[in-house]
């Protein structure tokens, strides 16, 4: 039988309460982490899937609330050079980049790719994200140069293309074969670099004002995505903004009604991927402000390119396999990619 490709899993469930928060942390050996302030440590509870592809290492994580942080200064010291590419399934994340010249909240649906010889820190809810970690010298082998990619979202077509494939390696990946992992490696290094190619021409430079306005409401349309009420005037009443702003901070993009469907959209993807989501497609769309099935399908398949009953598929289960050796070879993993 054919060696499958390495996997390294972490759950907290197989250690002691004292132990697992900092052997979680002893893997993130290039960042600073913490637990919000009162968090517990001897409640942290984490599982971790890896699969280490070479170039490439692919992470499926559920964590609970973390901080992490990575400056320049630890780069040059560790000398560890990646590009990351984080896609979020569930929760939110903060992330602070370049001290504090760009802040970005990633939701659910969204990807976000960062330079890890660059500032950043993140704070999180409860969540749930794909990661994945690319060597520098593998990306400049795909594309000549590296597009300004640090805290660029991918989106539009090439994020939903992004989106899929990530989707489809953790559940494909526990079944593939050791020597499939440096053609995978290649794929998705390629199509990354295609997807920031693509998107970091296609989002204008906004001002400072503007981008403020703009965080706002889509901070207030993600806590609104399943009120009924949900759109321009409700956003501009709520946040005391006129319409003139609003629209002006979704200028050039999808525009308001189409961000707030965009993220409809995404929210409704992500929880037919989900293999604790029980409820039926008809009743998940109508919460998201769908009424009519016909057109909650169009709509999905035409953003998606399949069909809502197409996505809806589980996650398949694989073996427990935790300890220090685990751990340690996933470190090695890391630090190769530099």
């Amino acid at each position: 039988m054919a060696a499958t490709i390495p996997t390294v899993r972490f759950d907290t469930d197989k250690l002691a309460a004292d132990k697992r928060f900092e052997s979680w942390r002893s893997a993130l050996h290039a960042h600073r982490v913490w637990l919000p302030e009162g968090a517990d440590p001897a409640q942290f509870t984490a599982l971790v899937d890896a699969w280490g592809l070479g170039e490439v290492v692919l992470t499926h994580s559920r964590l609970p609330a973390v901080c992490l942080a990575r400056t320049p200064e630890m780069a040059e010291a560790d000398g560890e050079d990646w590009i990351c590419l984080a896609f979020q399934l569930g929760g939110t994340t903060l992330f602070t980049l370049d001290h504090g010249e760009l802040v970005r909240t990633v939701r659910p649906g969204e990807l976000i790719v960062f330079d890890l010889t660059r500032d950043f820190k993140s704070e999180t809810s409860v969540h749930e994200v794909i990661t994945v970690l690319f060597s520098r010298r593998a990306m400049l082998q795909a594309i000549r140069e590296i597009p300004q990619h640090h805290g660029l979202l991918i989106d539009g077509g090439w994020g939903r293309l992004l989106a899929d494939c990530l989707l489809s390696l953790v559940r494909q990946l526990p079944e593939m074969a050791a020597a499939d992992a440096p053609g995978l490696s290649r794929t998705l290094v390629h199509l990354v670099a295609a997807c920031l190619k693509a998107t970091s021409t296609a989002q204008p430079a906004i001002s400072r004002r503007t981008g403020e306005a703009r965080r706002l409401a889509e901070s207030y349309i993600e806590s609104h995505l399943t009120s009924p009420d949900l759109g321009p005037t409700t956003i501009c009443s709520a946040l005391g903004m006129s319409k003139a702003g609003l629209y002006r901070a979704f200028a050039g993009s999808e525009g308001v009604t189409g961000y707030i469907r965009k993220r409809r959209l995404e929210v409704i993807h992500v929880l037919l991927n989900d293999p604790h989501e029980t409820r039926g497609i008809g009743e998940i769309a109508y919460q998201y402000g769908f009424v009519s099935d016909a057109h909650f399908s169009r709509v999905f398949r035409r953003k998606f390119g399949f069909s809502p009953r197409d996505a809806r598929v589980g996650l398949p289960v694989v073996v427990d396999i935790s300890g220090t050796d685990e751990l340690e070879m996933f470190r090695q993993w890391i630090r190769r990619l530099s």
